[in-house]
């Protein structure tokens, strides 16, 4: 629907499972982007616990932007993302995840991107990852992404393949004509979804955008724990969600593709198990004659310049 004043509506997704503290930042950020409080409203999906409730009520009561929170089953991310779209009833359904905090000018920005002509989605700028001159964010006819990061800081909207799961944006109506997004991935590991949902609407036929002043700050809450990277597990849900990814959009190119990223991936794992071996051995006994330099020079205090006269 549109608003009184004739500006696009739209409702805000945020999809969340146990980080309540996380997700007070983000919806701080939210209540207070410059877009008008009456045309947009904010969703908060709860994926299988109830800690966000309480924080939802309590910015709620100081806000004037509506807010909704609907608990579920943990399911994953693209289903908790699917029933946003559902309880939504307004022209644009935006993403952010519960670990992102967005610019003030946010909201304002995507749907600005998304008012071109033939324009499905689009995705903006995620801080902090690696800065990158130029935006690349390609699929190739084998489901291989070629991906600069979502750091890229670019003139004017370049068209993307796809754009970052937790900062896009899209016309709802070209989610619902696709069936929203693939529950189908795993709900631990939730790898590809976005991106999945992005090259189905390509397939289609609709225009992505990449604006880089649409920007988020992003805590990477999932991976504060750098064992989160090398857990069997998540490993496991990561692989093979990109191998269905691969399947399911470019067929047997796909499937060879994920072959071969796979055995790229093992040996790199490979050869940096045997590095991370000999770090450990590093770690272990590189104390030592740190601890005998400075107890030979203990209570002396010697300075770079004492060490030079």
């Amino acid at each position: 629907m549109t608003s009184a004043n004739g500006r696009l509506t739209a409702s805000v997704v945020v999809p969340t499972r146990a980080r309540p503290d996380f997700l007070r930042k983000c919806l701080e950020s939210l209540v207070t982007q410059d877009y008008p409080k009456d045309c947009y409203e904010i969703i908060v999906v709860e994926d299988g616990t109830r800690d966000g409730e309480e924080i939802v009520r309590d910015i709620s009561l100081r806000s004037t932007v509506a807010i909704r929170y609907q608990p579920i089953p943990h399911s994953g991310a693209a289903t908790a993302r699917n029933v946003g779209l559902t309880l939504s009833n307004n022209q644009i359904v935006a993403f952010i995840d519960d670990d992102g905090m967005a610019s003030v000018s946010w909201l304002t920005r995507l749907l600005a991107a998304l008012s071109k002509s033939g324009v499905a989605a689009v995705g903006g700028r995620v801080v902090p990852d690696y800065p990158d001159p130029s935006i690349e964010a390609a699929a190739l006819n084998d489901g291989t992404l070629k991906f600069s990061g979502t750091n890229a800081e670019v003139e004017g909207l370049p068209e993307v393949d796809f754009v970052p799961g937790g900062n896009m944006a899209f016309w709802r109506q070209a989610l619902l004509d696709i069936k929203g997004l693939d529950a189908g991935f795993s709900r631990g590991g939730s790898w590809r979804e976005d991106t999945d949902v992005c090259v189905r609407l390509r397939f289609k036929g609709h225009r992505i955008l990449y604006d880089s002043q649409a920007k988020i700050s992003h805590r990477a809450a999932r991976w504060q724990d750098p064992l989160d990277r090398v857990r069997p597990g998540i490993v496991w849900l990561m692989t093979r969600d990109d191998s269905y990814f691969r399947a399911k959009n470019y067929g047997w190119a796909g499937v060879l593709g994920g072959a071969r990223g796979a055995a790229r991936d093992a040996g790199r794992r490979w050869f940096f198990s045997g590095v991370y071996f000999l770090l450990g051995f590093v770690h272990l006994f590189a104390w030592i004659p740190g601890a005998v330099r400075g107890l030979t020079r203990k209570d002396r205090q010697l300075g770079t310049l004492d060490e030079k006269l």
